[in-house]
């Protein structure tokens, strides 16, 4: 089977992740600060997942009375936490996106309110690959005194991610993702001088030394291969079967394609099919993509895909250039096209 689904999670690893020997949270978090340049390890907290993190780093920087800003990018259970807190009085805005799914930049600065605190914006969508422009975020919040929390689970391991140059206040990960690392481990990096409760922090709950022992693996195996390297080759994919689908009279292609700087991801529409009938006839000539509204409810209802949602192709590093020609012929077979220069 064929997998380009690396958006959900990797399923193909470094050598060495699976069977990885016990490690301890000092030697992950060591590497991990290299990675996202931060100076120091001790402002890394690992938890279970980035749903975890995020849960902990909302409910500690957000109290009754705060108004926050958000994008309709979020992933339904953050969506979930904010709605939770909005009833213990909490207001929140969203940010919507143009038809390219690009954030409305411009929007951000003139929903800042007296009583707004902080910005949950995630760092890069899941549905179209955008990632987002967080120096432009985090200007705006260095000049209103807001903190920044940030999903980053799409983009660890995905982009070059320097946290100290970045200003992001807490940004969360998870290491099934991009990363390569195991499932059941992710966390928060925190800048200094942010504190969070820590109540919530006591009830994450042991983490097995093998996942950090995992974790630790699929950092070696980024640091030895270089982000740069681990990040261009699935973007160079991405790219070429953007640029051949997008060729197709019945295929609609969602994401901003204008920047060098995305998530190997490329979410489609098919003219005639739905986006499950597209995911089968995908999955009958053994690739495996995603499809439907992918946790992202908002998105979809911004782009007018909520109804059934789209079909999604994310690729990781370890697919094949003969991946990418798999994913093109499929997709000409299903209309009916017979045009060899679509395939790389």
């Amino acid at each position: 089977m064929t997998y380009i689904n690396n958006a959900h999670t990797t399923v193909l690893k470094p050598e060495g992740v699976k069977n990885a020997a016990p490690a301890t949270a000092a030697d992950a978090a060591a590497r991990l600060a290299k990675l996202f340049t931060v100076k120091n390890p001790e402002n890394i907290i690992f938890t279970k997942d980035e749903v975890q993190a995020m849960n902990i780093a909302i409910r500690s920087l957000i109290r009754p009375g705060d108004h926050i800003i958000t994008t309709v990018y979020e992933q339904e259970a953050v969506l979930n936490i904010l709605e939770d807190m909005k009833a213990e009085g909490v207001e929140v805005s969203y940010i919507g996106v143009n038809p390219y799914g690009r954030l409305k930049y411009e929007d951000i600065e003139g929903q800042v309110r007296e009583n707004t605190t902080a910005m949950v914006i995630s760092h890069g969508s899941n549905v179209t690959g955008n990632i987002t422009d967080m120096e432009f975020v985090t200007t705006v919040a260095r000049r209103h005194k807001l903190v920044v929390i940030s999903d980053g689970s799409q983009t660890a391991g995905a982009a070059d991610v320097n946290l100290e140059n970045l200003g992001i206040g807490v940004y969360c990960f998870a290491a099934h993702r991009k990363l390569m690392g195991p499932y059941g481990i992710g966390g928060l990096i925190v800048k200094d001088g942010i504190a969070l409760d820590e109540k919530l922090l006591s009830g994450i709950g042991p983490i097995e030394p093998e996942k950090f022992g995992g974790l630790c693996a699929a950092l070696d195996f980024i640091r030895d291969k270089g982000i740069y390297g681990i990040s261009m080759q699935p973007h160079r994919f991405a790219k070429r079967f953007f640029e051949a689908v997008q060729s197709m009279d019945k295929v609609t292609v969602y994401g901003d394609f204008g920047t060098g700087t995305r998530i190997p991801t490329v979410a489609i529409k098919v003219e005639g099919f739905t986006p499950q009938e597209v995911k089968a006839h995908m999955r009958k000539n053994h690739i495996a993509v995603e499809c439907g509204i992918m946790g992202a409810p908002m998105l979809h209802q911004a782009l007018g895909t909520e109804e059934n949602g789209l079909t999604r192709f994310s690729f990781g590093y370890f697919n094949s250039r003969m991946d990418v020609n798999d994913c093109i012929w499929c997709l000409m077979e299903l209309l009916g096209l017979d045009d060899l220069y679509l395939l790389a």
